[in-house]
């Protein structure tokens, strides 16, 4: 958008954005854009909040006004304490609308394609499986009998890697912590993870016992196993 804002500054129209990650509009340098601290997906602040809404439009449309561009505001206002849940966002970038593990891991090899080119590295491939043999292994594991702890926990590893490499190439990747909350909250993968702990953690095998129970979810995340 910042980008088009030029193009159309050429044209004789004024224009005024909103800005989510600061960065990107630091180096994209657009005509006048409105830094807010707001969750990704929430442009306008607090959902459901009209009058907050009305007033952020206000301030970015009141940088129409300004001549001495390209510039970033600072919007004064902050919702730190409001209830965001989960990773928002404005399009359906991440693959919550899938019905298999097998197409989720599909629809983000594009993704991750793009992470590996920009950082020209990546920390997947522990297992030596591709990653449609490894969500296989991870189904096996859910319907089928258990794999070998370690084969299982390789696999889980590169999934895990792909998922999270994928996530940072989203075109508003968020921060690492909110690309957690997302593979645990929003994907397949998370919740089959989720789901496969019982089975190993109830396993006759010590190797499976100890995935399930120390390695395969992690402590910060442990929580979840309550609620699942």
């Amino acid at each position: 958008m910042g980008a088009l804002g030029h193009f159309l500054e050429r044209q004789g129209i004024p224009t005024a954005g909103i800005s989510l990650v600061r960065e990107h509009t630091e180096t994209i340098r657009p005509p006048r854009a409105l830094w807010v601290t707001f969750e990704l997906g929430r442009p306008l602040g607090i959902p459901d909040d009209p009058d907050f809404q009305r007033r952020v439009l206000r301030a970015a449309a009141e940088l129409l006004e300004r001549t001495d561009g390209p510039l970033i505001a600072d919007y004064p206002e902050d919702v730190a304490e409001a209830d965001f849940t989960g990773w928002a966002c404005p399009i359906n970038l991440a693959p919550t609308s899938v019905d298999t593990l097998a197409a989720e891991i599909e629809r983000l090899a594009t993704w991750h394609d793009r992470a590996v080119a920009a950082s020209g590295r990546t920390t997947v491939g522990v297992s030596g499986l591709d990653m449609p043999a490894a969500g296989r292994l991870l189904v096996q594991a859910l319907e089928d009998e258990l794999p070998s702890a370690q084969a299982l926990k390789e696999a889980v590893d590169d999934l895990r890697a792909y998922y999270l490499e994928a996530a940072s190439a989203f075109p508003d990747p968020g921060t690492p912590a909110m690309r957690k909350a997302w593979l645990w909250d929003e994907t397949l993968f998370g919740k089959a993870l989720l789901a496969v702990q019982p089975r190993l953690a109830a396993s006759d095998d010590p190797q499976h016992r100890i995935l399930g129970n120390l390695t395969l979810i992690p402590a910060t995340e442990r929580h979840r196993l309550t609620k699942s």
